[in-house]
């Protein structure tokens, strides 16, 4: 089988999506080394991007840069033309906005989250005309694409009320993501040592993700202080990268732009708590990548947040700055769930992920000229 994995919407920061191409990539690779895969990459990316190291130890996988935008009409007007010239038995693309005219080429697409019919954006839309574009374009990925995969029961469901569209499990597919096995292997001396380099020490809750507004940063940071008054032995970490531009320089809150893979292994190690009280996600990896540490999350108590963390999260109103609040006073508590936790987070597996992956490409192969 020969595919086309579309990977130009990862570029230098590494996003959820970035991690999704990549894990997923890997897991593939490794499993059917029978089958040819071409990646699409977007020329921005740097010499040391991850997806290099992560991609150059399989034979059977050819890397072809492409200088088309991942957004906006030439993702429409040109892709089509190029992904025809490799002659592929299908086509990935991992995001909402998917090329359609394809030919005879079946599609397959991967929807991550959605909120062009959010109030609160993740992207600065002053002018709403991202939301039109978003909205537009995974209507059109709907109805063009043989298979869709959505990444968590919630996202799927929000996804078909939003279109009004029924359930149909020919083509509409929920496959969670995995974590990768190997996550929480990090030696204590190290961990200590990278958290000594990064000025972390006593006992501190940790938050991981972007500083965006969807993020409920603000209402997280006044929870933690209210918090404080009565636990002032406590910090916050906050890990991301500031698109805010918010000033997080506080008493007691430390905020770090970004870390290697092993400075945040060791973060997790070394936190009381992780907090996670996000408006809205579409999957939710830094729930899993603290479970798998044995530790205690506090997040939202709807949508793909409380669906991943399966009954084991401190669960909070997000709009209620009492409720998150309440929500740390709880998770700093002792608690006998922590293996609990861990084995939760085993079950998602990359590798059953690319299984999955497989069949559906195999399945809209079979379907591409319905």
């Amino acid at each position: 089988m020969k595919i086309v994995f579309d990977a130009r919407v990862h570029l230098n920061y590494f996003s959820g999506i970035s991690r999704y191409i990549i894990c997923l990539l890997d897991a593939y690779l490794q499993q059917f080394t029978d089958d040819e895969m071409i990646v699409l990459i977007n020329p921005t990316i740097k010499s040391d991007n991850a997806i290099f190291k992560a991609l150059k130890k399989f034979e059977n996988v050819k890397i072809e840069t492409v200088h088309t935008a991942h957004m906006g009409p030439k993702n429409y007007l040109v892709m089509g033309r190029i992904i025809k010239k490799y002659k592929p038995d299908v086509y990935h693309y991992p995001h909402l906005d998917a090329p359609i005219f394809t030919g005879k080429i079946p599609v397959v697409a991967t929807i991550h989250d959605t909120n062009s019919n959010k109030t609160v954006k993740k992207f600065d839309d002053r002018f709403g005309l991202k939301s039109f574009y978003f909205k537009r374009s995974l209507a059109l990925t709907l109805k063009h694409a043989k298979k869709v995969i959505f990444v968590s029961d919630s996202i799927q469901k929000e996804v078909l009320e939003q279109y009004k569209l029924a359930p149909d499990k020919n083509r509409f597919h929920r496959i969670y993501n995995g974590l990768e096995a190997d996550f929480n292997q990090l030696d204590r001396n190290e961990a200590s040592r990278l958290l000594q380099k990064l000025k972390v020490s006593g006992q501190y809750l940790l938050y991981v993700g972007q500083i965006r507004e969807h993020k409920n940063i603000k209402r997280l940071i006044t929870a933690f202080k209210k918090f404080n008054t009565a636990f002032s032995e406590y910090k916050l970490v906050l890990v991301g990268h500031n698109y805010l531009h918010e000033n997080l320089s506080e008493k007691n809150i430390l905020h770090i732009e970004k870390v290697s893979n092993r400075e945040l292994k060791a973060l997790y190690t070394g936190c009381e708590a992780f907090l996670f009280p996000s408006l809205f996600e579409g999957f939710g990896f830094p729930i899993l990548e603290a479970f798998s540490f044995g530790k205690k999350v506090v997040t939202t108590d709807y949508g793909a947040t409380a669906e991943i963390s399966g009954g084991l999260a401190e669960l909070v109103d997000p709009l209620s700055v009492d409720s998150i609040e309440e929500g740390i006073r709880k998770a700093v508590r002792e608690d006998d769930l922590s293996e609990k936790r861990k084995a939760h987070a085993k079950q998602f597996s990359w590798l059953e992920n690319a299984r999955e992956v497989r069949q559906l490409y195999q399945g809209a192969i079979q379907t591409k000229n319905t």
